[in-house]
């Protein structure tokens, strides 16, 4: 699975690249940017460097691939973070890698994607 989140972030950053070195007043610069954000949100999710410990829920340890967003709150048998304001979001599951194999569907023509990632 490294090798396909290494792809995925390499299209990732060709294609924020073409958006940004588009002329001003682009129709689909801004939104292109906004699906590459939220593509390397769920890549940062995937668990593809974690620890065993995160096969199911990240554990935000040192070795947790979202560790930089904890820590992680506990009471009353929830689990939340908190943003720099103090706002509670939820603590993300680990993306799977079939949905990192759906993400990488629209690059399945550019050299380097393999077949066996297909969902």
């Amino acid at each position: 699975m490294d090798d396909l989140v290494r792809f995925l972030r390499g299209c990732l950053d060709d294609d924020e690249a073409a958006a940004r070195a588009a002329p001003d007043g682009t129709w689909g610069a801004p939104r292109l940017l906004a699906q590459v954000h939220a593509a390397r949100m769920l890549l940062d999710a995937s668990n593809a460097s974690c620890p065993p410990g995160c096969a199911v829920e990240h554990c935000f340890s040192r070795g947790c691939s979202l560790g930089r967003t904890g820590p992680v709150h506990e009471a009353g048998g929830e689990r939340w973070l908190c943003d720099d304001t103090g706002r509670r979001f939820p603590v993300p599951p680990v993306t799977s890698e079939w949905a990192l194999r759906v993400l990488a569907l629209p690059y399945a023509g550019r050299p380097g994607y393999r077949q066996a990632w297909w969902p």
